[in-house]
């Protein structure tokens, strides 16, 4: 939600924000496919990209060949930490992808759907919305309006979202979810953000349907 170093040292450009944003959103095909396909079929669509992406993360660390390759090519969307040899650290977008794989195999589908959604809607657009009007901060790339924009697209995607038994009770449970979700990303946890957003959502929504719809998974 601010503005963070990219592969000179300097702050990502907000065209490259937007351009990785974009990446971002993209990702809500995964979530949207889910919900039409068995998970035997997604995951066997998932997980061999996902194969392919560690792969990748290891020989970009091990091969100087590829790591000027991922640099040349993937420059001005990197964090620091992204490009940096010096620490092996995976990027967004592999964390992203093994955030989904694990919610598909470990949660009931619509608690992973929505999950998913959050982190590919909500987490995105609170990022965008802080870099470009974020004028106070409490926390490192953490601003009071990424914070609540985060929460109301939350809400927007609980509320769009499939649902169980449409009741207001089920509304409620993704409302509070949405509202634990928000806390724990603006807590800047040590793990990836795109690890823990859909980790911490699914086991919220989990939770909070097994609490109040005893029996339902």
């Amino acid at each position: 939600m601010t503005d963070t170093p990219g592969n000179s040292g300097q702050p990502i450009t907000l065209k490259g924000e937007l351009y990785r944003k974009l990446i971002h959103y993209s990702s809500a095909a995964i979530p949207i496919g889910y919900f039409f396909l068995e998970k035997k079929i997604t995951l066997t669509v998932v997980i061999p990209i996902l194969a392919a992406m560690l792969i990748f993360e290891i020989l970009k660390y091990n091969s100087k060949s590829v790591h000027a390759l991922y640099t040349k090519l993937f420059s001005y969307l990197l964090r620091e930490h992204e490009y940096d040899t010096r620490r092996i650290r995976i990027n967004g977008a592999t964390w992203l992808l093994l955030a989904d794989t694990i919610c598909i195999i470990a949660f009931p589908k619509l608690v992973a759907i929505t999950a998913m959604l959050l982190l590919s809607m909500a987490d995105s657009s609170s990022a965008i919305v802080g870099r470009v009007y974020a004028k106070k901060h409490y926390a490192p790339n953490r601003s009071f309006i990424g914070s609540v924009t985060f929460f109301v697209v939350g809400v927007i995607i609980v509320l769009a979202a499939p649902k169980y038994f449409y009741t207001p009770t089920e509304y409620l449970i993704g409302i509070a979810a949405v509202a634990g979700t928000t806390i724990a990303d603006a807590l800047s946890l040590p793990a990836d953000d795109n690890l823990t957003i859909p980790i911490v959502a699914s086991v919220l929504l989990y939770v909070l349907y097994m609490f109040f719809f005893p029996g339902i998974f």
